[in-house]
């Protein structure tokens, strides 16, 4: 019984650096549709791309976003681009949006941290736009939350294979 232990030992040793043989994962790609509420209720339309690593346990995923939003009744134009993470299959997601907003006389620029929580293809956020002062452009969303829905019609997997290491 020792002898076998003893032998069986160097076999789980050589494996040190614990990761897996295959390493799924999943790319995703579609535009998305949104409504924005704040002060003002704004329409969003964007793309958006995720990518997910596949594992049983944490998976972790991220995405990229860039899209336009309209203010129609204060003609308010808007355009963001941003990233967000979501650490396990549960968690909360957390990000930042980089922003610019304008009627078309004055522009204000900003950035804005965003929390939120994803289930399948809906996601609600909510965040606040630290933007650059001005006294004459005062229409747009500061603290908002909003609800995105995405429409994949691009899903690519990758079954990325382990190196042997020498």
């Amino acid at each position: 019984m020792l002898g076998l232990m003893l032998l069986s030992h160097p076999v789980f040793a050589q494996r040190s650096d614990k990761k897996p043989l295959l390493d799924p994962s999943v790319r995703k790609l579609g535009p998305y549709f949104g409504l924005q509420q704040g002060r003002f209720l704004v329409g969003e339309i964007g793309m958006e791309a995720q990518f997910k690593d596949i594992r049983l346990l944490k998976p972790k995923t991220h995405g990229l976003h860039a899209g336009l939003e309209y203010n129609i009744p204060n003609n308010a134009l808007g355009a963001n681009a941003g990233y967000w993470h979501k650490p396990s299959r549960l968690d909360l997601t957390y990000g930042f949006d980089v922003v610019l907003r304008s009627n078309f006389e004055a522009r204000r620029y900003g950035i804005s941290p965003v929390i939120g929580y994803k289930i399948f293809g809906l996601h609600l956020r909510a965040g606040f736009m630290f933007l650059t002062p001005s006294k004459i452009f005062t229409e747009t969303n500061q603290l908002f939350i909003n609800a995105r829905f995405i429409i994949v019609n691009n899903r690519k997997f990758q079954w990325n294979k382990r190196k042997k290491q020498k």
